[in-house]
């Protein structure tokens, strides 16, 4: 009788009351793993013998149950892998392509000759320079270029570390050029970002980063003060202002302007980045921005010390950068903060203060400025920005939302007191009905993005503005000072003629430095797909109003000269008529 003689007749003895995987541990001539590994002919059979064991059991081979299911372990676990981890992902999925494109550039004999003498800043050519700067730069609106060697990146504190990247712009805008260099780049990457179409980049830290930004504006068209044959109109301010009007007549200036005034300026809007594009947390660190307007000369420097803004928005560049925790810098060597202000309220206002800065710097940077006929001297300002309150974290959270407190309330009335049936059904059709629509409201996400648009056009900026000049000298320029939203100069020849006679009466004295303050209130959507503050109506409106104040500093000071003159005529003809008398009396 051979060996399956032998099982089929035991199976057949065995009682029917045990189940089969009782009698599978029971079976004596059920082979055991030591008797499979001796019979196994190859290291590959008994690698498949240590890895069949602990799942199956038993010697029967793999079916297509355990292929599918194997296949949709990997696959569910690549999945949660790249939603989940999606910087980890993406880091091992770099270096599995530089592991493949250096190992078919050995087979194929296309490998660098590491005696051959390379550049250290040249550019790197391969397949995963290529196709990194491709997908990181996707929708950002500038280019990743990587240097030769640094297109690997390091793990470091759960972010990607880059060194010696360059951000270079677009070729298509011919009005906007921007180069930059970075030692040290870091980001995180979100797949929820880049799957809601705002950018595969969440956090950025820089560090070390020269920039140099060319930027030309052929849309308006400067007034030239030799070519002017009578008087001309002058900006009426497009933003409501508090110091031009008094408090019985605030007036909106939006009447006052036609509307192909109001469509230029919305049609000179260009973001630096692309408006859908959105950041987490940024942070920069010892950077340096040398910024060329309209074929300067002389670059407009900005350095920044540090910056950490908690979001960065490509269409609300100019109110993110001023709702940042903290930014220090200096700008033309002066000195510069924004800060939140200290205050016990829940209102969200921001401080930024510049100590002096060079006029005369600005000046000869951009014969076209908006202050271009101040020479020498300096100005300090201290704003205080009012921004609408930003959404906080706990605010859009379940815990907080009112669909919970309705389902809380529904609760606590269901459970504080027996109560009959009939009102015990309705409380816990109250509670269902407050569970759905909690769950409703908390996946309902295109009524948060219409409510949120509905509020942004009602909310406003209020910017009171305080600027100290301090010994002004000032010639007469070449160019009236324009505003930039409009086609418009600040002020009429006549009147800057008479700005200049009186900036260069002024003594040298410390009292008499020149004190402005002003309020101007501005919509917060019109900030909106501006990269530049001089750009803005509310930057106008304040320049408008400092013009304004001179204007009436300089009709104080001619009321006084003239009150100065009858009263020293006065006294001479009084003096003139009692000597004449008391010759008389003589």
């Amino acid at each position: 009788m051979n060996k399956k003689q032998l099982q089929t007749l035991w199976r057949s003895q065995r009682p029917f009351s045990y189940s089969a995987s009782r009698a599978k541990d029971l079976d004596p001539l059920r082979p055991t793993k030591s008797q499979l590994l001796e019979g196994a002919s190859s290291k590959l059979s008994r690698f498949w013998i240590h890895i069949k064991w602990p799942l199956t059991r038993n010697n029967r081979p793999f079916s297509i149950d355990d292929f599918s299911a194997f296949a949709s372990w990997l696959v569910m676990g690549n999945i949660l892998w790249i939603v989940l981890g999606t910087t980890t992902f993406g880091l091992v999925t770099m270096y599995s392509i530089h592991t493949f494109d250096t190992f078919w550039n050995t087979i194929s004999g296309d490998e660098d000759d590491d005696n051959e003498d390379v550049a250290p800043q040249a550019k790197d050519k391969t397949f995963l320079s290529y196709l990194a700067g491709s997908i990181l730069s996707q929708g950002f609106g500038m280019r990743l270029v990587f240097e030769k060697g640094s297109v690997l990146p390091e793990l470091s504190d759960g972010m990607l570390k880059f060194r010696n990247v360059k951000v270079v712009s677009s070729e298509r805008d011919e009005n906007f050029r921007i180069f930059a260099k970075i030692q040290e780049l870091n980001m995180t990457l979100s797949f929820k970002k880049w799957y809601e179409g705002n950018g595969l980049i969440d956090d950025v830290e820089i560090f070390g980063m020269h920039a140099k930004v060319l930027r030309k504006d052929d849309s308006l068209a400067p007034i030239s003060t030799e070519d002017i044959a009578g008087d001309q109109n002058t900006l009426s301010s497009m933003a409501m202002s508090m110091s031009k009007y008094d408090t019985h007549n605030i007036h909106n200036d939006f009447s006052e302007h036609k509307y192909e005034e109001l469509k230029a300026v919305a049609q000179r809007k260009s973001p630096l980045v692309s408006p859908n594009y959105q950041l987490g947390h940024v942070r920069v660190h010892d950077s340096f921005i040398e910024i060329f307007e309209n074929h300067d000369t002389m670059p407009f420097k900005v350095t920044i010390f540090n910056c950490d803004l908690p979001q960065f928005r490509g269409d609300r560049l100019i109110v993110d950068f001023f709702n940042a925790n903290n930014v220090t810098g200096a700008v033309n060597n002066s000195m510069f903060t924004i800060h939140k202000h200290q205050t016990f309220t829940d209102e969200n206002v921001v401080r930024f203060k510049l100590d002096s800065i060079d006029m005369e710097s600005i000046s000869k940077a951009n014969p076209q400025s908006k202050f271009n006929w101040i020479v020498n001297g300096k100005a300090e300002i201290l704003a205080d920005i009012r921004l609408p309150e930003t959404k906080s974290k706990d605010e859009g959270s379940f815990f907080s939302s009112i669909s919970f407190q309705q389902v809380w309330n529904d609760l606590k009335t269901a459970t504080s007191s027996p109560r009959d049936a009939a009102e015990g059904d309705d409380s816990n059709d109250s509670l269902i009905k407050g569970a759905i629509a909690a769950i409703y409201e908390t996946f309902r996400k295109n009524k948060e993005t219409k409510s949120e648009d509905l509020r942004n056009e009602n909310e406003y900026v209020i910017v009171n503005v305080k600027v100290k000049f301090k010994n002004i000298k000032a010639t007469m320029p070449k160019h009236l000072p324009m505003a930039t939203s409009t086609a418009l100069p600040f002020v009429t020849l006549h009147n800057l003629r008479a700005l200049v006679g009186f900036v260069n009466s002024l003594e040298k004295d410390k009292s008499d430095s020149i004190l402005i303050k002003t309020t101007v209130i501005e919509k917060l959507a019109d900030l909106y797909n501006l990269d530049n503050i001089t750009q803005t109506r509310i930057f106008d409106a304040i320049v408008a109003d400092i013009y304004d104040d001179l204007l009436k500093d300089i009709k104080l000071d001619e009321k006084r000269i003239l009150e100065e003159k009858a009263n020293s005529w006065s006294h001479t003809v009084a003096s003139q008529l009692l000597l004449l008398g008391l010759g008389v009396l003589a």
